[in-house]
């Protein structure tokens, strides 16, 4: 599955994404919010789920190599967004919950396997 899968899947809003952000490939998922955690357990490739939005989570995302950021419901302050682009980095947006959005993501990857 690839980003842009995600996006017409799920029906997510574009508020960073480059070319190549959306040909990326997605291995898996990490949903938290806690940053340290993030950087201990998230992988590269993985879609991390999170309702945070400051400008911070783009430079773990970046540091981490993620597919891509999905937020749920919180909207993304354009700074953040600015930053994102900037670097490259994909954020996706949902108005469904993460505890929602965590187990319809979940059984997508695993049905296609």
């Amino acid at each position: 599955m690839q980003v842009q899968d995600l996006i017409s899947e799920f029906d997510l809003a574009e508020k960073a994404i480059s070319t190549e952000g959306r040909f990326r490939a997605v291995e898996g998922g990490y949903s938290g919010d806690v940053l340290s955690h993030v950087m201990a357990y998230a992988k590269p490739g993985y879609v991390w789920l999170t309702v945070q939005t400051h400008e911070n989570i783009v430079a773990v995302a970046s540091l981490l190599d993620i597919a891509c950021i999905l937020v749920c419901q919180r909207e993304v302050p354009e700074e953040t967004c600015e930053r994102a682009r900037r670097e490259g980095v994909t954020i996706l947006w949902s108005p469904c919950g993460n505890f929602e959005m965590s187990g319809l993501l979940y059984q997508s990857l695993h049905s296609k396997r």
